[in-house]
């Protein structure tokens, strides 16, 4: 179960979950996201405050970003890897991506990444196929070349 505490503007600041929380870092713009899509990067944090990782909502569904990009994207810090706060984190995004008119998810990853690709079984998302990245894309000037991508249903 979790608690949502909401900001002024009706963003949502923080998630209580059962060990972490989502704690609102900041909104980026389209200068400064992941294809341009603005996006609510949020931290994960302990209860005492200690950060663990990131996690983060894109909120938008262009083909590049759902093919490739993935519309959530997160990443715990290696001390605190292997304890499934990856698909936590994820469950407590799910609320916020309910509220901001989701019904469902693409979350991407590479082939190789096999934290996230247990993260998505872990959260029920299910896997759809492999994509070779476009050198027109973003992420092939990060040097990635195929992606994973797998569809979360969140209801």
């Amino acid at each position: 179960m979790s608690r949502r505490l909401l900001n002024h503007n009706g963003v949502t600041e923080t998630v209580m979950g059962d060990d972490i929380a989502l704690v609102l870092n900041r909104i980026l713009n389209e200068n400064e996201a992941l294809e341009r899509i603005p996006a609510y990067l949020f931290d994960i944090v302990f209860h005492d405050g200690t950060r663990i990782g990131q996690i983060d909502l894109r909120l938008g569904e262009t083909q590049t970003l759902v093919l490739y990009g993935g519309q959530i994207g997160y990443g715990i810090d290696r001390a605190h890897r292997g304890h499934g706060y990856a698909a936590a984190a994820c469950e407590l995004l799910r609320e916020i991506a309910l509220d901001v008119g989701f019904r469902e998810l693409w979350i991407t990853c590479n082939p190789d990444n096999n934290a996230s690709i247990k993260t998505c079984e872990r959260i029920g998302a299910q896997f759809v196929e492999q994509v070779e990245v476009p050198p027109s894309c973003e992420l092939y000037g990060r040097g990635d070349r195929e992606k994973l991508r797998f569809l979360w249903r969140l209801r």
